[in-house]
């Protein structure tokens, strides 16, 4: 595996690597309060299928440095532009979880012509409970989240992880230090923030009448797309993935995978593995 930076647009990448197969490319996309560092498992196996398989901190997040806006329009071009400049003109396999999730689907939708096959997991697309998952309203407050986090440091990152984990897996101590070392440093809670402010603000706005709802969505048309979800996840119950099946159509599928939570892709690494593996796989 390579790290290296890449410099883009208005951000610095930082950027795994692995592999230089001649196969379709993947892009793998991470959450919160994550880093690409969850595609360690995931990264080495697809590039051993022959493929070159890139890994960024997400803009803003871990090691990539990216002042804003943080809304899903800016930071999807921020990541379009480092696929035009590593990937050019190529057709790309694209898989995310949670706000990496997000990402992807918004990528799909706006330049549907790169990505062959799409792979979310455990992710938003138009339906959330927000009384499931109140800390998208408790993050777009102003002031106290930061407060939250400048009090609580490790403590309220690792409330974050074990809060949403389900699993007996356990995540290995080496990644769990590098997670909370990315989440409580100043500049990426603040990036983290920007992100959930920028997608919650405009939907409490619209809910109490200050803002009139956005209309219009526009389709995502790829030529195979799959939903993977743990099924233990309370914050995104898998009503929220069945919800994100209908929007993608009968191009769509999914798979549920039991005793897993909402970080999916690090509480069953196997199964979410070979499920996405033979996906991307098939004819």
């Amino acid at each position: 595996m390579k790290v290296r930076n890449v410099s883009v647009a208005g951000t610095r990448f930082l950027v795994r690597e692995t592999g230089s197969g001649d196969g379709t490319p993947v892009l793998l996309l991470h959450g919160v309060p994550e880093t690409s560092s969850v595609w360690r498992d995931v990264a080495p196996a697809l590039a051993a299928d022959g493929r070159r398989v890139l890994a960024p901190d997400l803009p803003g997040l871990g090691g990539s440095a990216y002042n804003g806006p943080f809304d899903l329009v800016n930071v999807t071009a921020q990541v379009l532009a480092l696929l035009d400049s590593e990937l050019p003109a190529t057709r790309v396999d694209v898989v995310g979880h949670d706000w990496g999730g997000s990402v992807a689907l918004a990528l799909a939708a706006a330049r549907p012509e790169r990505v062959r096959r799409l792979v979310v997991a455990n992710t938003v697309l138009h339906k959330v409970n927000p009384l499931r998952a109140l800390h998208m309203p408790f993050f777009s407050l102003p002031g106290a989240p930061e407060l939250l986090f400048r009090l609580g440091g490790r403590r309220v990152v690792e409330a974050m992880l074990d809060g949403a984990w389900r699993s007996s897996e356990r995540l290995d101590p080496e990644t769990r230090a590098e997670y909370v070392s990315a989440y409580t440093d100043p500049e990426r809670v603040r990036a983290m923030l920007g992100y959930y402010r920028a997608a919650t603000r405009p939907r409490l706005a619209a809910a109490v009448g200050l803002r009139t709802p956005q209309h219009g969505r526009r389709r995502i048309e790829v030529e195979r797309s799959l939903v993977v979800w743990g099924a233990e996840d309370w914050v995104l119950p898998i009503g929220v993935g069945e919800s994100i099946v209908r929007d993608l159509g009968p191009s769509c599928s999914m798979v549920t995978i039991p005793g897993a939570g909402h970080y999916v892709v690090e509480e069953a690494p196997e199964v979410f593995l070979r499920v996405v593996r033979d996906f991307l796989a098939a004819d």
